[in-house]
């Protein structure tokens, strides 16, 4: 992943490219487009009738692949793609004094932390150390200012191209951050624990763990606390999909300039749509479950990671390594990304013709692992004063197997393996809450360009662009495992949220497929052959866009109300009372097994310290409360309501009739 090539390389592929675009070729690789779109559609549409001819459909589109880019291969002239050769920078400054400082600093800052917290003194010296580490390798070089008058003149003098820019971006914006407050609709109990986390940093809560919620690493947290603070109002559920939102443009951004820089501009817009309309990631951004900054952040991590090992640039990687350490402190998947940094470095630098590689690659693992370690230290000081608290989901999901009789731990990673790598185009196994259950990760048109993309990596990338083509593939690998290694509950995996990681080399796939097939099919020789491109893109775009607007707008949310109690209907209907009391009224939501969160009503009526909740055993010191007091109870709870009919005699039972009818409830209105 991640190298350019040289001149010379690039002239020969160039040739090759324009003499293998045989008629005969292409009709194998039309086909081939054909065939994963079709069979796409089947499994996305008729999957019960139809989603047997759909696979037979997908292996027949491998099949034709594999013909067409072997009669490629064979007419074409045997082109040899040398290996990067850039001199090893020989003038790398390391500035002892600053690297002793930042060691000083983060642990001085580590040492303060009390009971998995900091204060300002500490925070203080965290922030000296990341800036002091940085200062200790980063190389002094000449930079050019970026010319943004220039470039956006040379943008408007291609007016077709600067709209076909502007709408992307609008849309791109609507689909992150447009219908916050009806997607998801509810506020669920994981959810409240991350309202009540982001509330608490905002009233001034330091914690560097939370081990309540379903991610325990700080980051996403204070990100949200922090962009809260520039919003008017108190803290709300709409706010936290804002913020999470928001970030979600960053990955984008970084999804196009990172897909520009592996192939071409074209690849880098398309991928950049693909990932900002895409279901699967705006949809773990909305649960705010701990997920919305792993593509935000990972994304950079591996744009300045490629920009490092492409321009022999030690201040990308030093970029690169802060992020990840950042990314460790957001969630634990970025453990993956660790991984993938340290071999997609050993597979750049490997057979390469640069001299010394040994020293090389030890200079560049040795920053970016001091310069990681150093941004993550606090967290690995509070690791260390409760290892199990934070290596317990892991070790959950590993070995705390819940089925005694189950098959053997290496035969499970394997059905595991096969069964994540369908997640993209046939199935995954995530929850109503983050995403799509029984579908596949992708709409129909992106799993079919993933596809063909897949099939343009392994039968052609692989062969031109060899280093480019297997970090790519060792990228998806690893991205995937966090899912893959759910041993001892094989039912969680495939999992939308756990292999979230795998997105970003999904999508740059699937964006080489789109803009590979534009480009084989069509040469823009003249101007009929840039229309009929243009229509393509256009027609398959749209498609894409009218896809995902459907899954996230209407089958999600469906699935959604349909799962989640109604606490927007029970806050309203408490407001509603407290209005008519002279907002002199106390609500309770009766507790009962598997009901409603009390604190969802409470957030939702935007009064997120009001305690509504109350067990039935306590229900007799209400008396005691000489105001009017409104009652919520589940529809079944008939004990409760017997027992609030003989302390409150007069009072009123009502079934408030829910817009789904499984979700009524019981209003008791007690007299003073």
């Amino acid at each position: 992943l991640f190298f350019n090539k040289p001149a010379e390389a690039l002239e020969a592929s160039a040739s090759e490219t324009l003499s293998d675009k045989t008629p005969a070729t292409n009709r194998f690789v039309l086909a081939a487009l054909i065939c994963f779109l079709v069979g796409q559609f089947l499994i996305e549409f008729l999957r019960e009738a139809l989603g047997g001819i759909g696979i037979l459909l997908v292996l027949g589109g491998f099949i034709l692949a594999v013909i067409a880019f072997l009669r490629e291969k064979q007419s074409s002239a045997t082109v040899h793609v040398l290996d990067s050769a850039l001199e090893p920078n020989s003038d790398v400054i390391i500035r002892l004094v600053w690297l002793i400082a930042a060691f000083v600093m983060a642990i001085l800052g580590s040492l303060l932390y009390k009971r998995g917290s900091f204060d300002f003194i500490s925070g203080i010296l965290w922030l000296g150390s990341v800036a002091s580490i940085v200062k200790a390798f980063h190389q002094v070089k000449t930079h050019h200012r970026p010319d943004f008058k220039s470039s956006f003149l040379k943008l408007a003098a291609k007016p077709g191209k600067l709209i076909a820019c502007l709408l992307l971006v609008s849309v791109v914006v609507y689909f992150q951050l447009g219908r916050l407050q009806q997607v998801p609709p509810e506020i669920i109990s994981a959810q409240v624990e991350a309202y009540y986390t982001v509330e608490g940093i905002s009233n001034g809560d330091t914690s560097l763990w939370f081990p309540r919620n379903v991610t325990s690493e700080p980051i996403s947290y204070y990100w949200a606390a922090i962009v809260n603070q520039f919003t008017t109002g108190s803290l709300n559920f709409t706010g936290l999909k804002l913020a999470y939102g928001l970030a979600g443009l960053v990955a984008v951004f970084f999804m196009y300039k990172l897909g520009r820089r592996l192939w071409d501009e074209k690849s880098g817009y398309i991928s950049a749509l693909l990932l900002g309309v895409g279901f699967w990631p705006i949809l773990q951004q909305r649960a705010v479950l701990g997920f919305g900054l792993v593509l935000p952040i990972m994304l950079p991590a591996l744009y300045y990671l490629n920009k490092s090992l492409q321009e022999d640039d030690l201040n990308s990687l030093l970029i690169s390594s802060v992020l990840t350490g950042l990314g460790l402190m957001t969630n634990k998947i970025f453990i993956a990304l660790v991984f993938a940094n340290l071999i997609i470095t050993f597979v750049y630098l490997a057979r390469s013709t640069i001299a010394k590689v040994e020293n090389t690659l030890t200079l560049r693992i040795g920053i970016g692992l001091i310069a990681g370690i150093v941004v993550v230290l606090p967290l690995i000081f509070v690791i260390a004063a409760n290892p199990a608290g934070w290596f317990s989901p892991i070790v959950n999901q590993l070995f705390n197997a819940s089925n005694p009789d189950a098959v053997s731990p290496l035969v499970t990673f394997f059905n595991n393996l096969l069964s994540a790598l369908g997640m993209f185009n046939w199935i995954n196994r995530s929850s109503w809450v983050d995403g799509i259950a029984n579908r596949a990760a992708l709409d129909w048109v992106s799993g079919a360009f993933f596809l063909f993309g897949l099939c343009v990596t392994l039968l052609r990338d692989i062969f031109s662009n060899r280093k480019q083509a297997t970090s790519l593939l060792i990228l998806f690998f690893l991205m995937v495992l966090p899912s893959v290694f759910s041993i001892a509950q094989p039912m969680e995996n495939p999992s939308l949220s756990r292999a979230l990681g795998a997105a970003i080399p999904v999508y740059l796939i699937a964006g080489r497929g789109f803009s590979f097939a534009i480009d084989r099919l069509w040469s823009p020789e003249n101007d009929s052959q840039l229309v009929r491109q243009s229509i393509f893109m256009a027609f398959f775009g749209l498609l894409i866009i009218i896809s995902n607007f459907g899954l996230i707008n209407t089958t999600y949310i469906r699935n959604y109300e349909a799962s989640a109690w109604n606490a927007t209907e029970m806050a309203e209907v408490v407001r509603n009372f407290d209005t008519g009391q002279s907002r002199n009224s106390q609500p309770y939501v009766v507790g009962y097994p598997y009901w409603v969160d009390a604190r969802s009503v409470a957030i939702s009526m935007d009064r997120p310290d009001l305690n509504l909740s109350i067990l039935p055993q306590d229900l007799v010191s209400t008396l005691d409360l000489q105001t009017a007091k409104i009652f919520l109870l589940h529809i079944n709870d008939t004990e409760s309501l017997s027992q609030l009919q003989s302390l409150y005699p007069g009072g009123v039972v009502t079934t408030y009739q829910s817009v789904s009818p499984d979700k009524n409830f019981v209003i008791y209105i007690a007299s003073q």
